[in-house]
């Protein structure tokens, strides 16, 4: 026999558990409508700097580049008064950015170049600290290892040469790093080890023909 069919009361309907808890969280809307505004309105605006800050950090990363790539054409033609000019520019107006870190490398060498030691010692320090000191670490520290040597310094130029070595990976540099190394280490007297170092570089296979030059010279000075 059919069991007759429930009739669900009003009651019942009103305390659905479902329900009940779809109610209470519309209340707790309605009550703290201003209060879920405020969050919405806050993470928008969040939303919205972090676009903004990304935008001008794209848009400056760009802007330094191109004003590096014309200081770079100034060094080329020689003229370093321009180029120290709009390098400074660089590091002033875009500081932080790769390009200022290369900035600096260039008026360390420039400098240098100008026989400024004390300036090229602290721009060529700056930039071996920085962050982007990867790309032209070889040539930044032989720079700064030569301005040791002429310092009377040799012990500090061999051992900024050995610090970059443990970071070198491009043959080329490594081969040049060792160079600057076994020159330094003929200059202080440590000739079998300079010579140590000569060897291993004339026997390797398809060494570059600067190299393998230089490598004969300091070979010939050690042979007297």
């Amino acid at each position: 026999m059919l069991k007759p069919k429930k009739n669900i009361t009003k009651k019942e309907i009103q305390i659905d558990p479902l329900l009940e808890t779809i109610d209470k969280f519309q209340a707790k809307v309605e009550n703290n409508k201003q209060f879920y505004s405020k969050i919405v309105i806050g993470l928008l605006s969040i939303v919205i700097l972090i676009s903004f800050l990304i935008r001008n950090y794209h848009l400056n990363n760009n802007e330094a580049d191109t004003s590096l790539g014309i200081a770079l054409i100034s060094i080329d033609k020689g003229d370093y008064n321009t180029a120290t000019f709009q390098l400074e520019t660089i590091i002033n107006e875009f500081e932080s950015t790769f390009s200022a870190d290369l900035a600096t490398f260039y008026l360390g060498k420039i400098k240098y170049i100008n026989n400024e030691i004390e300036l090229a010692q602290q721009y060529i320090s700056t930039y071996l600290s920085s962050n982007s000191s990867k790309l032209m670490n070889a040539a930044a520290s032989k720079i700064m290892a030569d301005i040791h040597f002429r310092k009377n310094n040799l012990s500090k130029s061999i051992n900024i040469i050995d610090l970059s070595l443990k970071n070198c990976s491009n043959s080329f540099n490594c081969n040049s790093l060792k160079i600057k190394k076994a020159f330094y280490l003929i200059k202080q007297g440590d000739v079998d080890v300079a010579n140590t170092l000569l060897l291993e570089l004339k026997n390797q296979k398809d060494i570059d023909l600067s190299h393998k030059r230089a490598t004969e010279e300091l070979m010939g000075e050690i042979a007297g």
